[in-house]
């Protein structure tokens, strides 16, 4: 039996988790229509293991019962046992026991010092086994699929959460794999956000820039190697390939082939491939949506972009990768949460005096990932003779103004003694550390995240500029002191000495 590889076939992903003990495969039938969602988010909220629905619950015009289709949730959520971050582990090939911070020290790692490996195109459809079914014409009928929906208050079924969209650009210089969501509109089409400063907004105004922009070929890929979804949410460099990064991530090249309608190239592992053609000129109704912050609005759609889906092909009894976002924690923090943090100590490391300062990043789940920590060398820190105004003002001008800087409205700085990682001595260091007001630094004329509750609901809905801080928990001394120091009064507060005492003596004390 070959080696299972969970970082490029989502099946031995799921083969793996089910190993581990971290997948339920549910047999009893269940409503797409809100039970499916119910069930992922009391999964997310007591780290439960990832629900496999293989009997969901069919239209009668459905195209293919058979094969069209289960669902598998929660594939990027907390594990309650063990590391729990060992899905996300799995979806770069890493071991199980992975922790988010070795993650990011390896996503960090292989971009700066590995080189990208293309995918290979596979030309015999034979060895791809998302070729296996073949839709078209009157047989799509999308509104007959068992796609889910998560939400009270959604404005549609959200099919695509977890899916990768494939663009490339007419002079075919930068493919872009991203996920961006979208929920049918009706038999033939889907409506979905595409909105800058996200790469595939990006790439579809190059078409419209030729007279094509309602007609921008695309092929949405469900199913993914693992590695492929993870990367799709990370902010890289407009201009770069995701696909060279995956390959290198992983050591070895993504099979592709060619989809049916248009130049798309698909991973041939996909559990389904929808195609077609995007209109950014033809505007329709999408959503709301119940997002990553926590709430889903009534009443609060966009009018958003068409995609015309005219063929569709997928693999012999097809599982659909679902997200379902909201309270943390899900695959909206743990990927995009997780991957912004990659991708901004990435940044910070290329900048010529914070690549000394700064030690770790991290955006806490606990904040929806809205926040990003950064974690500042105070030895270095007294060397450069800063204050706590112009380290503030240099990292938030430099995040904000950049896409990593996105979805962030609050960087939260902290001295090395804290870890990052822990929210309790975070949200410790937050609440002690600074003095509101005067250690914030607000960035008003920087774009914030216009799906922040408090900001498409506030009076900043116009514009979405501004909203972003950097607030400073590095107390006054840790600026020009190297010799201050202080004890937390805590256990690890004390000596090692002292704890080893205690521990040596703690069950016998009777605890």
């Amino acid at each position: 039996m070959s080696k299972l590889r969970p970082g490029l076939r989502f099946r031995d992903f799921l083969q793996v988790l089910k190993k581990e003990g971290d997948l339920v495969e549910i047999t009893e039938q269940i409503d797409p229509h809100l039970e499916a969602g119910a069930i992922m988010r009391k999964v997310y909220e007591e780290k439960l293991p990832v629900p496999l629905f293989k009997n969901l619950k069919k239209d009668p015009k459905n195209p293919d019962p058979k094969n069209l289709f289960n669902i598998a949730g929660c594939i990027g959520g907390l594990r309650g046992f063990g590391n729990d971050h060992a899905r996300i582990a799995h979806h770069l090939g890493l071991d199980s026991q992975t922790p988010m911070k070795k993650i990011i020290d390896h996503l960090v790692h292989v971009r700066k010092y590995k080189e990208g490996i293309p995918p290979t195109v596979i030309t015999d459809e034979s060895l791809a086994p998302v070729k296996a079914n073949k839709l078209a014409g009157d047989k799509i009928r999308l509104n007959s699929l068992p796609a889910p929906l998560l939400h009270k208050g959604d404005g549609g079924k959200y099919i695509q959460t977890y899916g990768m969209f494939i663009l490339q650009t007419p002079d075919k210089s930068w493919t872009n794999w991203s996920i961006a969501r979208a929920m049918i509109h009706d038999d033939k089409h889907l409506t979905g956000l595409v909105m800058n400063p996200q790469h595939i907004r990006q790439v579809a105004e190059e078409w419209a820039k030729v007279g094509k922009g309602n007609k921008i070929p695309y092929a949405l890929c469900f199913g993914v190697p693992p590695a492929a979804i993870l990367v799709s949410s990370m902010p890289i460099p407009k201009g770069m390939s995701e696909n060279e990064y995956v390959g290198a991530l992983l050591g070895e090249p993504v099979k592709v082939i060619k989809a049916e309608t248009n130049d798309s190239l698909v991973p041939i592992d996909s559990e389904m491939v929808f195609e077609g053609t995007l209109d950014l000129d033809t505007l329709v109704q999408e959503g709301p949506f119940g997002e990553m912050h926590g709430y889903c609005f009534p009443g609060t759609g966009h009018a958003s972009p068409k995609y015309t889906v005219d063929a569709i092909t997928y693999r012999d009894d097809a599982i659909l990768p679902v997200s379902n976002p909201g309270l943390c924690t899900d695959e909206t923090h743990t990927l995009i949460g997780g991957l912004i943090s990659a991708e901004a100590k990435i940044r910070l490391m290329e900048h010529p005096l914070l690549s000394k300062l700064v030690l770790d990043v991290f955006t806490p789940y606990e904040a929806q990932a809205i926040w990003l920590a950064v974690s500042i060398n105070t030895k270095e820190l007294v060397k450069q003779n800063m204050t706590g105004k112009e380290l503030s003002e240099l990292i938030g001008n430099y995040i904000y103004s950049s896409k990593v800087g996105f979805c962030i409205q609050e960087i939260v700085l902290v001295g090395d003694d804290i870890d990052i990682f822990n929210w309790r001595k975070l949200f410790w260091a937050y609440a002690t550390r600074h003095t509101p007001g005067d250690d914030q630094y607000f960035f008003h004329d920087k774009k914030g995240f216009a799906l922040c509750p408090f900001m498409n609901l506030g009076p900043r809905n116009v514009d979405f500029m501004g909203g972003n801080v950097v607030t400073n928990c590095i107390l006054p001394p840790q600026f020009k002191d190297p010799n201050f120091t202080f004890v937390t009064c805590d256990f690890e507060g004390y000596d090692e000495e002292t704890k080893e005492q205690v521990l040596a003596k703690w069950d016998r004390l009777g605890f």
